[in-house]
């Protein structure tokens, strides 16, 4: 009887000692109790908890696992192991631990979307979706678990699904942080990044947002095409993490898509001298290269970050603007055979050959065409091209650039003419006509015939 009292001493003492935040203390007092009294699972629960919040995951696993012993029929210590198993990467047990949790408790959501993320990340999908339908059955409202599965379903590759798992997480758990944030990162995967702007703004709307997934809302914007958000929200992030190199490489994107080429350069130093291998850094100083007008500046950085040959693998972009500006890039500086490697990576090849609607797309496509020396895409893409948007300059420049090199001259003025009725300034324009009349007079005096 005085080994309980003076461990129950010990016990309240250690719960005060948790509430002042002193952790060392309060496990000093629980190991006091337990030893008062080592049947008290209870009191090895407390000792685990406060043994992983001082980072000491093992010695709190070892503590999970007698306090289950003692106590067969509570749901935590099970619970508890689960989690400190998923957080030390031991996907297998904690699966484990968390079946056994939903053995004692079938309505704990906590097992059992944390059942689904570990069996996920396992690679046995299909038995997370049963965990999945299990909670449908035996939740009202299982948030989290829709969450989990949605990260499932995009493992899988399965976007449609995903959306509308996400979609459900969020209506049933409006509260779920960065539930938003993810959707928009799915709906930007299928090109759909107008969408997002209503999902990042309220998830800021609802309260503060993590600086990691701050970050990713930031990307959200610039793939999405909106650098002045982007650039609103690091200057933000700036104040809380200034020495975070990630966030200066995306600042200098933001600022060169805005045109403030002087602050890109700035914030693109920065990056470089807090972290000088981030991956990235060299793509964006090639691309600020190129906005500046300085193609000879970027082309070795290009060709470094290209290069394959030391067991190096190209940059995999996978947003559709960073692939855009990319491929740009790699065309300013003459080097076509990249860009369509990258534009089939991406796109496909009958989007490549001019099966398309996408006019940005058939653009860069006739481009690289063009570069390539294949004329039969670049004049089916540039057609295609015009159909779409007959006041084109792009697509009537690069046909009568090959009008030109077919020697159809006249074909050729007439392309050159109605480009430039549409807009009479064009610096292109005015090289081509000139190319057009010098052809067509070395072919007079050459006695070629003029068709």
């Amino acid at each position: 009887m005085a080994d309980s009292r003076k461990g129950e001493h010990h016990a309240n003492r250690a719960r005060e000692m948790l509430r002042q935040g002193r952790l060392v203390d309060a496990e000093r007092e629980l190991r006091a109790a337990v030893a008062s009294d080592p049947t008290r699972g209870d009191w090895m629960l407390n000792l685990g908890w406060t043994l992983e919040a001082i980072g000491r995951q093992e010695d709190a696993l070892q503590q999970y696992r007698q306090s289950a012993s003692l106590l067969p029929t509570a749901r935590d210590p099970r619970l508890a192991e689960g989690l400190v198993l998923a957080k030390l990467a031991r996907y297998e047990e904690a699966a484990a631990a968390f079946e056994s949790t939903l053995k004692l408790d079938p309505k704990c959501e906590t097992a059992v979307s944390m059942l689904i993320r570990s069996l996920a990340l396992l690679g046995r999908h299909e038995e997370a979706e049963t965990a999945y339908y299990l909670a449908l059955h035996s939740i009202e409202r299982p948030a989290t678990s829709h969450l989990e599965i949605a990260r499932s379903l995009m493992a899988r590759g399965d976007v449609r699904r995903a959306e509308h798992c996400y979609r459900r997480a969020i209506a049933e758990g409006p509260t779920l942080v960065g539930a938003r944030i993810e959707l928009a990162r799915t709906l930007l995967l299928v090109d759909r990044g107008a969408e997002t702007a209503t999902l990042l703004a309220e998830e800021f709307r609802r309260g503060a947002v993590p600086p990691p997934l701050a970050l990713e809302a930031v990307r959200i914007h610039l793939a999405s095409g909106r650098a002045a958000e982007a650039a609103q929200l690091l200057d933000q992030l700036a104040r809380v993490e200034p020495s975070n190199p990630k966030l200066h490489l995306l600042f200098a994107r933001a600022l060169r898509r805005s045109g403030d080429l002087m602050r890109a350069a700035r914030h693109g130093e920065v990056a470089t001298r807090l972290a000088p291998e981030l991956p990235g850094l060299a793509l964006e100083a090639a691309l600020l290269a190129v906005a500046q007008g300085r193609p000879e500046a970027a082309r070795p950085l290009l060709e470094k970050e290209f290069d394959v040959t030391e067991g190096r693998e190209r940059p995999m972009l996978t947003d559709r603007l960073d692939v855009i500006e990319t491929m740009q890039a790699l065309l300013a500086v003459g080097m076509p055979a990249n860009a369509e490697k990258m534009f089939l990576a991406r796109f496909g090849a009958p989007v490549l050959r001019g099966e398309s609607g996408d006019p940005e797309l058939l653009r860069i496509a006739a481009r690289i065409a063009f570069e390539r020396g294949n004329h039969h895409h670049g004049r089916t893409c540039s057609r295609r091209l015009l159909r779409l948007d007959p006041k084109s300059i792009s697509a009537m420049h690069n046909l009568a650039l090959l009008a030109i090199e077919r020697r159809r001259y006249r074909i050729a003025h007439e392309w050159i003419r109605r480009a430039r009725k549409i807009d009479p300034a064009d610096a292109g324009l005015r090289k081509l006509r000139t190319l057009c009349v010098v052809k067509r007079v070395i072919d007079l005096l050459s006695g070629g015939r003029l068709p």
